[in-house]
């Protein structure tokens, strides 16, 4: 266990790996703990680092600190207390996908690429139940065992429950199509089909798209967490994009992939 400090509060973190340095940063459900597959998937060629967001995981509890721009700030805080080269490589999860979002919109010269996954694209694609329910009775209301995971199941009971609550109203007031408007830095939009924590976007997806051809959306079959329920692919997605020359017409999940890993 890693610990960093941001004026009196704590930040638990682990890094893995070297190279190219990459942030994966977690949402409403878990703490950094889904991420160490990843982590591990793309050590030999990245430096990947995973925070507990103020609320979650082993960071300090700090109801002060619980909005989008607080975290935003945290991601900056924590660059600059490690001493992180910069331009980094931003990975964020359903919570995550709007902080580092918003991270990237106030930072563009900080970020080189930006993943998002499970990203609320719309206020309502967000499920009210996170905003009311405790982290516990969420899990087992929502996801059932057969979409949790130990990786998840370990640490939620270490979420403070009003950081869960309170992100989640902030977000279903919040305007994501602004930032996402706002952010210039080539960003991959990877969705889970079934996923009803996060609703996937539907229909025509160009308005969400910038000239240039720089964003890319990538939907697999699977829940709330690619990262742990398509592993392989995923992994391959992450590494796709972020050694792309970013003049792809596009980034899918290949047939190859798929036989490769049966």
């Amino acid at each position: 266990m890693s610990i960093t400090t941001v004026g009196n509060q704590l930040i638990h973190y682990e890094v893995l790996g070297r190279g190219q340095p990459l942030i994966f940063v977690h949402g409403w459900l878990g703490s950094w703990r889904y991420w160490w597959p990843s982590m591990q998937a793309l050590s030999a060629r990245h430096r990947s680092f995973a925070f507990d967001l103020w609320g979650f995981g082993d960071s300090s509890k700090a109801p002060d600190k619980y909005s989008i721009t607080d975290y935003a700030n945290m991601i900056e805080n924590f660059i600059d207390q490690l001493g992180i080269a910069r331009p980094i490589t931003l990975v964020g999860h359903s919570l995550g996908a709007v902080v580092c979002l918003k991270y990237a919109a106030q930072y563009p010269d900080s970020v080189s690429k930006l993943v998002t996954v499970a990203l609320p694209t719309e206020r309502e694609a967000v499920d009210v139940r996170l905003a009311n329910l405790d982290p516990d009775a969420y899990i087992n209301r929502a996801l059932g065992k057969t979409n949790s995971f130990p990786e998840i199941d370990s640490e939620i009971r270490k979420t403070d429950q009003q950081a869960m609550n309170q992100l989640a109203q902030e977000i279903l007031g919040y305007d994501i199509y602004t930032d996402l408007t706002a952010c210039d830095r080539p960003i991959m939009m990877v969705t889970g089909e079934q996923d009803t924590v996060i609703t996937p976007p539907t229909g025509d997806l160009r308005r969400l798209k910038r000239a240039g051809n720089n964003r890319y959306f990538v939907s697999l079959q699977c829940h709330h967490f690619p990262m742990l329920q398509e592993k392989a692919k995923f992994n391959r997605l992450l590494m796709d994009f972020i050694h792309s020359d970013d003049s792809l017409e596009e980034i899918e999940v290949k047939e190859y992939w798929q036989r490769r890993i049966r």
